[in-house]
């Protein structure tokens, strides 16, 4: 490793010094080269710290997809999937992007490194799922299609992070820096607990269901209302009509999903073809009239052929089905 490689690892990590900073901050602001070259090995340390936690999923497959909305240049992504893809392993359900700040390169002027401010997005690919360990220790499993987003100052100033799709949190208790998941519809503070979070954008509903400990959820229904949740009881939040249902659930099983479980009690077939989306990676569209709603209680392993799973809950005619390649119609 030569000198600047170690002051780059020395800065992740937190154990870089006021002169090291210094130096390289220096470095960095000397040419072009030497700022991608430090955005691609915080890319490296990043996918490194989650990739043994990942499920197997079509590696060349999903690069592209994130390629083609990324528009990250191209001897980046070469570097980026030949390391972070290759060396450390993550030929998994994890994408590491690192998002780096304007604030991270200084035009002029200062150039410390202390007002510097990483930005690490973990995104979850469909058909897969990924384990995140925070800085503080807490962590969290992400589901098919679901992202994560939180800065450099993570457990420092504070414990925020922006989310989107479903998790189980476990969170590390800190009595001054709550940790506090922010999504588009509301926020969930905690102190430290085990919650599930299911905030996917096309979903229709939000859900909190707790485990253990407590948590508060804040800023639904125009920010005016806050509601305390308790251990078995689950919190949905309604895109529809603002409302709020808080009832009573077995909490043994919110993270069955981890364990490669689908459960669906009392789940429409609308809410369960999107989740055969996100499991199978495939693209469900429902035609006929009363489909959307019918209901059912039954529970799947995710590695079961996704025909199994639609035979199973066609049976008795309450809908037919065709198959074409990664589409799905199901109809009257």
């Amino acid at each position: 490793m030569n000198d600047i490689d170690s002051y780059i690892y020395s800065f992740l990590n937190g154990a870089l010094d006021a002169k090291g900073k210094n130096i390289l901050s220096n470095w960095i602001n000397e040419k072009e080269e030497n700022k991608i070259y430090f955005k691609e090995h915080v890319c490296i340390w990043k996918a490194s710290a989650v990739s043994s936690n990942v499920n197997a999923f079509d590696v060349d497959r999903a690069y592209s997809r994130i390629e083609s909305t990324l528009l990250i240049k191209k001897t980046s992504q070469s570097f980026i999937q030949r390391y972070a893809f290759g060396i450390f392993s993550v030929a998994a359900a994890v994408v590491v992007l690192c998002l780096i700040k304007l604030l991270l390169f200084p035009i002029g002027g200062n150039n410390n490194l202390d007002s510097t401010l990483l930005t690490y997005s973990v995104e979850v690919p469909e058909g897969a799922k990924s384990k995140v360990t925070f800085p503080d220790g807490s962590v969290v499993w992400l589901n098919a299609g679901s992202k994560i987003e939180y800065d450099s100052d993570f457990s420092k100033a504070s414990r925020n992070v922006k989310f989107e799709g479903e998790g189980y949190f476990e969170i590390k208790k800190n009595k001054t820096l709550p940790f506090i998941v922010n999504t588009e519809k509301l926020a969930v503070k905690v102190l430290g607990t085990k919650f599930n979070l299911k905030s996917y954008k096309e979903d229709k509903s939000v859900k909190v269901a707790l485990k253990e400990g407590s948590v508060k959820i804040e800023k639904f229904q125009n920010g005016n209302r806050s509601v305390l949740l308790k251990p078995n009881q689950q919190f949905t939040y309604s895109k529809h009509d603002n409302s709020v249902m808080i009832n009573r659930i077995e909490a043994n099983y919110i993270d069955a999903w981890r364990n490669g479980m689908m459960f669906f009690d009392n789940i429409a077939l609308s809410d369960i073809a999107l989740q055969l989306e996100r499991v199978y990676d495939v693209r469900v569209v429902i035609q006929g009239k009363g489909l959307d709603n019918i209901v059912y209680y039954s529970n799947f392993r995710d590695d079961q052929p996704l025909e199994d799973v639609l035979q199973i809950l066609s049976a008795g005619n309450k809908f037919k089905y065709e198959i074409n390649k990664d589409n799905i119609r199901i109809f009257n």
